[in-house]
């Protein structure tokens, strides 16, 4: 059975209002959504871009801390600018007992150190720990002026930073970052082996 529409004003009035149903049908369907993901994207976007600028600047600070652990062999060096521990893993451990209290006084949590090997280097032993912390930017920030304020001397070498997926309500995403930490201590020269003294005899 046919229908009939409506015709002249109410005709042009219930196709208004087809029309309009029909329009905010797509818009809830589909402009709405795209505009969402595109909100949500540029906010990323900003976030990452922030975060790519905070890096390159801590990045930028590496070049004078290695120059700085370079020469600290050749400058005159006080006492309490040495790591205690009169062994490499003495003196390992107690880095590690200092970077992990000032991680925390930040704020933030090592989720994993590592000792590296030692090395010589003039009259010192460089000592290395390689630590992963898990932190916002601020914590970041706070642990590595923490270290280079420490004393005894510490440098930071190979900072790598990785954002973490972040929750649109945090203003700072968590970080996965990982560096390592370099001090020094005291070489204790070897003692030389004393010669056996010759037999009365005249004999070896």
């Amino acid at each position: 059975m046919a229908i009939a529409l409506p015709e002249g004003s109410r005709g042009r009035a219930l196709a208004l209002g087809v029309t309009a149903v029909a329009l905010a049908v797509v818009w809830l369907a589909v402009v709405l959504p795209l505009l969402d993901a595109y909100s949500d994207r540029a906010d990323q976007l900003q976030r990452h871009g922030a975060l790519a600028a905070r890096m390159t600047d801590v990045a930028a600070s590496l070049p004078q801390l290695q120059r700085e652990s370079k020469a600290l062999s050749a400058d005159p060096t006080p006492t309490n600018a040495t790591l205690e521990g009169a062994t490499d893993s003495l003196a390992g451990a107690a880095l590690q007992g200092l970077v992990e209290g000032m991680t925390t006084s930040a704020g933030g949590r090592l989720s994993s150190t590592e000792a590296l090997p030692a090395e010589q280097v003039g009259a010192y032993r460089r000592v290395a720990l390689r630590v992963t912390l898990d932190g916002s930017w601020p914590v970041l920030i706070h642990t590595l002026q923490a270290i280079e304020r420490a004393v005894p001397r510490m440098f930071v070498d190979d900072l790598q930073i990785h954002a973490q997926p972040a929750n649109a309500k945090l203003t700072e995403p968590p970080l996965d970052v990982s560096f390592t930490v370099l001090a020094f201590r005291a070489a204790v020269p070897e003692a030389k082996p004393v010669a056996a003294a010759p037999s009365a005899g005249g004999q070896p």
